[in-house]
């Protein structure tokens, strides 16, 4: 089962991600708008995936994912408009630029959700 934690300050765009997440095999998803909020989100559900940008209105995307995933290993995607912020980005994250097509992030997160779940079956 995957839940995938959406971490987006623009609602609009959130929507967008959590659709696409949804038609790429997602079994539920959540959208926090600020770092706190995906912090708590995170504990109320563990993510099996985390799609996040890097700039959000109030807080990090990044130092969400830092504090969601310590010690976990979760597919990240950062979807963003600033991909020259992603040296900050743990390594082996997937990093999409904004604007992105619908079937292109669909395709992207499919093959996350499927790469993980080979990941998990091996195990």
């Amino acid at each position: 089962m995957t839940h995938v934690l959406i971490i987006e300050d623009s609602y609009l765009f959130g929507q967008f991600v959590s659709d696409a997440a949804l038609l790429a095999g997602a079994d539920s998803t959540e959208i926090a708008e600020t770092q706190a909020a995906a912090e708590a989100a995170a504990q109320r559900c563990t993510p099996g995936m985390i799609i996040a940008d890097v700039k959000l209105a109030h807080g990090s995307g990044v130092s969400a994912v830092e504090r969601i995933a310590e010690g976990r290993h979760i597919p990240i995607l950062y979807v963003t408009g600033y991909p020259e912020r992603c040296g900050e980005c743990p390594p082996g994250s997937t990093v999409i630029e904004k604007p992105v097509s619908h079937d292109t992030l669909q395709r992207s997160i499919s093959r996350l959700i499927d790469d993980q779940a080979a990941l998990l079956a091996a195990h």
